[in-house]
């Protein structure tokens, strides 16, 4: 099928990684222009031209200054001391990259890419062209491709923005709940062994970083492996390439294997929050029986269980407050008469409510008294305040657990959208009349 080459002007850009919510133009940026479409103003682009008219708002600086400040400033709320001025050098750096954020440029990062799916065999100014099959990997990791209908390039703009502000905001939110909780993850510094400091100070997040690589890896994976076998993405050319296309770049004389966009299982740490990723909240071994004993405790998914325990310990506490509370002011006759008395009587004789037996100052276990039902109320009045904070941070513990993989998701997702907005804009029949019947070789 023949396919449109590419005049300035006449095309617009999209970008995976923009948060601003408006198509740009691709621009020419070789030395030499002696080919046009139809007026000087239109040179016809190759793949030595890798510059848009106007700057994206990228991703990228943005993350990385947006997670600094947040890291420090959590941390700061927490630590004082040689921490404390950790955490001011972060805000400090963050602020910096602020800076470099606001007035980034494309220009740098695009000059270090590449065009992929170029026309080779076809050569302007010594260059090969490019056509509307063609996509421009960013250095930054933004995925750039042409759009010759305006209406379908503004509509995916404005999606694409839309999921990568949401997942700067999240990526915002686990930093600053990282550097918070950073602190108490050393609690047992002190007691512990050199091997133990070790484990604590590095071991465990080294291990963490290499274990949510290979989960995030695996949850890209599945994503595209659904979009590539269902829905609307199933045979979608722009996405299998996206996702498999490989081509050999001759730099520094050497040739070197690069890909648009493929899956790969690790990648440099892009924001603080990468850093702390702990091992002990996938699987974690705790001795139990005291220091001669051979008896470990595994759990598994630590942030998730704890958010599930701390809500059955905290429902417990209320239920049984609230039983309670249907015995105040019940006389010794009655509360010897009354069903949900005599059962309760019996669970504390059993050891079932020991912050309540403890709470007991004259403790009757043949006999529910009213003084007994009064601690009662008190100590699970504080108990239940207590679940409740409890529960309470360890929700926000397992939310930031799960908010790597919802960015995850969401960046995908990015990526998604652009594929399908490629075929609609195919669909829609736009393009010039300068046109390669072989678009790609």
């Amino acid at each position: 099928m023949a396919v449109s080459y590419i005049p300035q002007n006449k095309v617009f850009a999209v970008c995976t990684f923009q948060l601003s919510s408006a198509p740009q133009k691709f621009s020419y940026s070789r030395g030499k222009v002696n080919v046009y479409y139809q007026n000087k103003k239109q040179p016809v682009l190759t793949a030595d031209d890798k510059n848009i008219m106007r700057e994206f708002t990228c991703k990228s600086p943005w993350n990385l200054a947006g997670t600094l400040l947040a890291f420090g400033a959590g941390l700061l709320l927490v630590a004082s001391g040689p921490v404390g001025w950790i955490a001011v050098g972060l805000i400090v750096a963050g602020t910096v990259a602020v800076i470099a954020a606001a007035v980034h440029k494309c220009t740098d990062p695009l000059k270090a890419g590449n065009w992929f799916l170029a026309h080779n065999s076809v050569k302007i100014n010594g260059a090969a062209a490019i056509t509307r099959s063609s996509i421009l990997k960013c250095d930054k990791g933004g995925v750039l491709t042409p759009f010759f209908d305006e209406a379908t390039a503004i509509a995916v703009a404005g999606s694409i923005s839309t999921r990568n502000r949401w997942e700067l905001g999240i990526n915002v939110v686990a930093s600053f709940g990282a550097g918070f909780f950073l602190p108490s993850a050393f609690s047992g510094w002190g007691a512990a062994s050199v091997g133990g400091k070790i484990w604590l100070g590095g071991g465990r997040f080294v291990l963490g970083f290499l274990a949510f690589s290979g989960l995030n890896y695996g949850e890209r994976g599945i994503i595209r492996t659904y979009h590539e076998n269902a829905g609307d993405l199933k045979d979608n050319t722009t996405y299998d390439q996206m996702n498999n296309h490989k081509e050999v770049f001759v730099e520094n004389g050497k040739p070197v294997e690069k890909d648009i966009d493929q899956n790969s299982y690790l990648g440099m740490p892009s924001k603080p929050d990468d850093f702390t990723q702990d091992s002990e909240d996938l699987v974690k071994v705790e001795k139990t029986g005291g220091s001669g004993s051979n008896s470990y405790k595994i759990s598994y998914m630590s942030k998730i269980t704890g958010v599930i325990e701390s809500y059955t310990v905290l429902a417990e506490s209320r239920a049984l407050q609230k039983q309670l509370n249907q015995l105040d002011g019940l006389s010794r006759p009655v509360l010897s008469r009354n069903p949900i008395a005599q059962q309760l009587l019996n669970d504390l004789n059993a050891g079932k409510y020991p912050e309540w037996k403890n709470a007991i100052r004259f403790y009757n276990q043949n006999k529910m008294r009213p003084g007994m039902v009064d601690d009662g109320r008190t100590a699970m009045a504080n108990a239940t305040k207590e679940n409740l904070k409890s529960f309470a941070s360890n929700s926000v513990q397992g939310i930031l657990f799960v908010i790597p993989f919802i960015g995850t998701w969401l960046s995908e997702e990015a990526r998604a959208d652009l594929a399908l907005a490629v075929s609609t804009d195919l669909a829609a029949n736009a393009g010039v009349s300068l046109v390669a019947e072989t678009p790609v070789d």
